[in-house]
């Protein structure tokens, strides 16, 4: 079960970029100009550099399997829909106001 789950960049051309192992499965995923937001089956939520991959803040448990990930067009708000119907809203920005 080592690296059952990865995340892999690729540039526009096919070039693989980069990747790094998951601990979970991903269930939502959004991407921003800086950012891959990942929602996963374990309840949690990530925030990764979309060069690096790597982790842009600690991951944030929902305690809930998440559904999907969305950022608002002013990429003020992450929202997050969860398996039992709610809706949570984190506050997004920088990685340092999260």
């Amino acid at each position: 079960f080592q690296d059952r789950f990865a995340l892999h960049l690729y540039s526009v051309n096919g070039k693989h970029l980069s990747s790094v192992p998951l601990d979970e499965e991903v269930t939502a995923m959004c991407l921003t100009e800086e950012f891959v937001v990942l929602g996963t089956m374990q309840c949690g939520l990530e925030i990764r550099d979309l060069q690096s991959l790597r982790a842009a803040v600690p991951p944030m448990p929902m305690r809930v399997p998440v559904h999907s990930v969305s950022v608002t067009k002013e990429k003020s708000h992450i929202l997050v829909g969860l398996e039992d119907g709610k809706l949570i809203v984190v506050g997004a920005g920088q990685p340092a106001e999260v």
